[in-house]
């Protein structure tokens, strides 16, 4: 990747065109790229170092501006474009002045298995790009995504993750059998909203996984017959679930309350 600053008025630039392609899941697996919409995302594409090409907009404000230096500093192409190319290279059509092509991160061996999230046939992006950021947040070790759910590298998904996916390593599995080894003695739980027992009841200071599925169908029966138990987050009012998101949240957290007061208790 090349630095320096460059100016683009037409959409049909080969740059551009490039980034509307990756407006295609197909396109963004074959190339391994991905699009970073907003200062946040540019900001953290930067920082992990996957950053490819900068579009800028010449209207862009101070904060678009700061992540255009960031960009930079990183080694990236930036191209000063006209506002209507910016637009047409994001896919939301409003992506507050800058967007960018990124590499999307290569996972290299396996983590911990401390706290894994298995994410199993989500297929909304935004509430897969909000699991992503809660797992990172929770201090979860990987994810690892099952078949039908969505892509985590999509620009909806990014944008919802707000570039967790360059903080928690992302692998795809096929079914609980074709695990790592090392992954496969972890003790797995399924959320589910009538499930055996409540998420606060379970030991989660051991190598533990929470399988997540779509709030409509539920975890997979493969996933499920690979978990000790279902775990259900008490509701009132009369409310019968939580979207995914929300309820992985609130399990995680608990998992990680649970392991720094172990890890407080051995200091």
């Amino acid at each position: 990747m090349g630095s320096g600053v460059h100016m683009i008025t037409s959409v049909r630039n080969r740059r551009v065109a490039q980034a509307r392609r990756l407006h295609r899941s197909g396109v963004r697996r074959q190339e391994g790229l991905t699009l970073l919409e907003g200062p946040r995302l540019v900001s953290e594409g930067a920082e992990a170092g996957l950053l490819q090409t900068v579009f800028v907009a010449t209207n862009a404000d101070i904060i678009a501006e700061h992540a255009a230096e960031a960009a930079t500093a990183a080694g990236a192409e930036v191209l000063r474009c006209s506002p209507h190319v910016v637009s047409a290279a994001s896919e939301s059509h409003g992506p507050q002045g800058i967007v960018a092509i990124g590499h999307v991160p290569h996972v290299d061996g396996l983590a911990e298995p401390a706290l894994i999230l298995i994410i199993d046939g989500i297929q909304d992006p935004g509430n897969l790009g909000s699991l992503v950021r809660t797992a990172a947040a929770a201090g979860a070790s990987m994810i690892f995504r099952s078949p039908g759910s969505a892509d985590p590298f999509s620009p909806k998904a990014m944008r919802a993750g707000a570039g967790a996916q360059f903080r928690i390593p992302i692998r795809d599995t096929e079914s609980p059998t074709t695990l790592p080894s090392t992954i496969q003695t972890t003790r797995f739980h399924a959320s589910a909203a009538d499930g055996e027992i409540n998420y606060d009841q379970i030991d989660w200071t051991e190598p533990s996984g929470v399988v997540v599925g779509a709030e409509t169908r539920g975890v997979s029966t493969a996933w499920l017959s690979a978990c000790l138990k279902t775990v259900r987050v008490p509701l009132h009012r009369g409310v019968e679930s939580l979207n995914a998101a929300a309820a992985a949240a609130v399990i995680l957290f608990e998992a990680a309350r649970q392991r720094t007061a172990e890890s407080t208790i051995g200091e």
